[in-house]
């Protein structure tokens, strides 16, 4: 082999680009070591171009075997689990949600709030509360969610947001002493689209088990029955007339927390029993379509709460679709 062409693939094996007159050095230098006579010899050594062939297909060599064993250690890496998925992160994961959770309960404990009169007590209830939903928000935001949990903390997130928002929104009243508008969101936000939810899921998170097909699937089965006998549920999905105003707003919303109570539940269970490898797909999808559903049911009771009847009418649509999607799933 030409010794210009080993000179080219030994620099373009190491991706260096050699000066321009590199070659012509390396060869003169080359040459001139040749023609030197041998003291004590009476041939003429050939190692100067025997050594670049052997440097060149060595480093060829070392290439090879690098690339091979870098290839190797990528799937290697792709075959384990996922950091965010060994038993030790879901364990911090809940160990995480329970701990803030009981943060947040505990600094509600030394004042309350359980109707919109208490302006006081209200405010300092709040006062206690919101920096603690403030860091459960935070903690979630900034934790690596192990797979299993990824639609549950979506959700979680989403209705600490809301929580949040709500308790600005009564605050805002406690201060303006709207007693009628206070209680009417107190009532929004102890129910079931509020703190009862979170309550829920937090206990399903923290007791959450790796299930079989068996017990997943009779989990799945005894929730979705539950939830397909429930007559409000479906008639929330239905054509169903309701007069949302006036004094029919606090039927509406009893209306709106009983339907939750049986979408909640479904949710819960299917991450308190998690869907093994051969259902996973299909659970990812039941859970997002759920979780559509929930956040419907959650716009429906603020815009109850606001006196917003269009808004109401809206989160029925977006409910009423989401349903359609989950039992699909469930088929």
């Amino acid at each position: 082999m030409d010794d210009r062409v080993l000179f080219d693939r030994f620099h373009q094996a190491l991706d260096v680009e050699p000066p321009a007159d590199a070659y012509q050095r390396l060869r003169g230098a080359l040459d001139q070591r040749s023609a030197r006579p041998a003291q004590g010899l009476a041939w003429r050594p050939r190692w100067p171009r025997m050594g670049l062939r052997l440097v060149a297909v060595v480093t060829a060599a070392v290439i090879v075997i690098a690339a091979a064993a870098a290839l190797f250690s990528t799937h290697r890496v792709a075959d384990r689990t996922s950091p965010a998925d060994t038993s030790q992160a879901i364990m911090a994961y809940k160990t995480m949600v329970g701990t803030d959770h009981d943060k947040v309960q505990t600094a509600g404990q030394a004042e309350g709030c359980s109707s919109g009169s208490e302006f006081a007590g209200c405010e300092a209830y709040f006062a206690l509360i919101m920096p603690t939903h403030n860091r459960f928000l935070a903690d979630l935001n900034r934790f690596h969610t192990p797979s299993r949990f990824a639609t549950a903390d979506s959700q979680l997130r989403h209705h600490l947001t809301v929580q949040i928002a709500r308790e600005n929104v009564i605050l805002t009243a406690d201060r303006a002493q709207d007693a009628a508008t206070a209680d009417l969101w107190v009532k929004v936000q102890d129910g079931q689209t509020g703190r009862t939810w979170v309550q829920i899921m937090v206990a399903s998170i923290v007791s959450s088990k790796q299930g079989t097909v068996d017990t997943y699937a009779a989990s799945f089965r005894y929730e979705n029955q539950k939830l397909g006998s429930c007559t409000e549920c479906n008639d929330l999905a239905g054509q169903s007339q309701f007069s949302c105003t006036g004094s029919g707003v606090s039927t509406c919303l009893d209306l709106v927390h009983n339907v939750e109570a049986q979408v909640t539940s479904l949710q819960a269970a299917l991450v308190a029993i998690a869907a093994p490898g051969l259902l996973v797909t299909k659970d990812r999808q039941l859970q997002l379509d759920l979780a559509k559903a929930d956040s419907a049911l959650m716009s429906m009771a603020d815009a109850l709460a606001a006196g917003d009847q269009a808004g109401f009418s809206a989160g029925r649509g977006l409910y009423q679709q989401a349903m359609i999607a989950v039992k699909r799933d469930a088929i």
